[in-house]
């Protein structure tokens, strides 16, 4: 990953560790979880605050989108339930781009100059992440991002 030896994964990490989050990691091997996705947005120019959202799907609860939102709501998770078909239609959009192969989106700032994302997908043993500048991506880190809004539009909600 190119960005491992620059500043985006320890901010982006310090972000999950703020909001008290476990990895993904750890999520993914919980006895009745399938999947888990996880999206943690960095706001460059703190217009709101950073986030974490973790999409579980269980065999028990079904599919559940948790947010945290760092230094706010005491960090309490917003949660959503989200229908199969929708829940499907993501994960087919993300599969389709080869996410389990792709690597850091190149080019990114060497700076703290342009939002951030870190897409982590987990089952099982098996863990895959990568980093987005939304707002910089070109071809399939565009059409990452395009599937993230349009799919999981809860994830992109801001708290002041």
């Amino acid at each position: 990953m190119s960005s491992m030896l620059g500043f985006q994964v320890p901010l982006l990490r310090a972000v999950i560790d703020a909001c008290q989050l476990p990895p993904v990691s750890e999520v993914a091997r919980a006895p009745d979880i399938q999947d888990v996705y996880r999206i943690t947005i960095h706001l460059f120019d703190r217009r709101a605050c950073d986030s974490v959202s973790t999409l579980r799907c269980s065999m028990t609860e079904g599919v559940v989108l948790e947010t945290v939102y760092q230094r706010a709501l005491l960090l309490k998770p917003i949660t959503h339930r989200i229908d199969g078909e929708r829940y499907e239609t993501f994960v087919k959009a993300v599969k389709n781009l080869g996410f389990d192969r792709m690597h850091d989106q190149p080019d990114l700032p060497d700076y703290d100059a342009t939002d951030l994302w870190l897409i982590e997908r987990a089952a099982g043993t098996f863990g895959h992440n990568l980093i987005v500048a939304p707002d910089l991506a070109r071809n399939e880190f565009a059409r990452l991002a395009n599937a993230i809004k349009n799919g999981l539009p809860e994830v992109l909600r801001q708290v002041k």
